[in-house]
């Protein structure tokens, strides 16, 4: 079974929402599929991080989204912070070798839609 370790940034209200949908795809009894490991999550306040990781047993919190993004113990970076910010940590995650999974709307506008596409083909993982 693959194991993916994953990195939450934001500690909002959708956190909760995607800390149980990832334990619930873990006892799923399919054979391919993976085991998600709940690293570490960030938020600007960090009692906000805190809280969630020790709410929704999240192995630690962080101060700083790069402390997701470029961590080595990291394998999927999933963003749930405010739409102005997706851009900026997506192609961060992805220029660290990340996967990425992102709430919608993905970007503000197309530009920056168009940024996150050309860091997903520069990372090699859209091919």
């Amino acid at each position: 079974m693959t194991v993916l370790r994953v990195g939450l940034v934001g500690a909002g209200y959708m956190a909760k929402a995607h800390s149980l949908a990832l334990r619930a795809v873990t006892g799923f009894d399919w054979p391919q599929a993976p085991t998600f490991e709940l690293v570490r999550v960030a938020d600007l306040v960090p009692k906000a991080a805190e809280d969630v990781a020790r709410r929704w047993r999240w192995a630690e919190p962080a101060t700083d989204w790069r402390a997701i993004t470029r961590a080595a113990d990291i394998d999927v970076v999933d963003i749930i912070t405010p739409n102005d910010t997706h851009a900026e940590i997506a192609i961060d995650a992805l220029a660290h070798g990340k996967d990425v999974l992102c709430e919608k709307p993905m970007a503000n506008d197309v530009a920056a839609g168009r940024a996150m596409l050309d860091a997903l083909r520069a990372s090699g993982a859209g091919s």
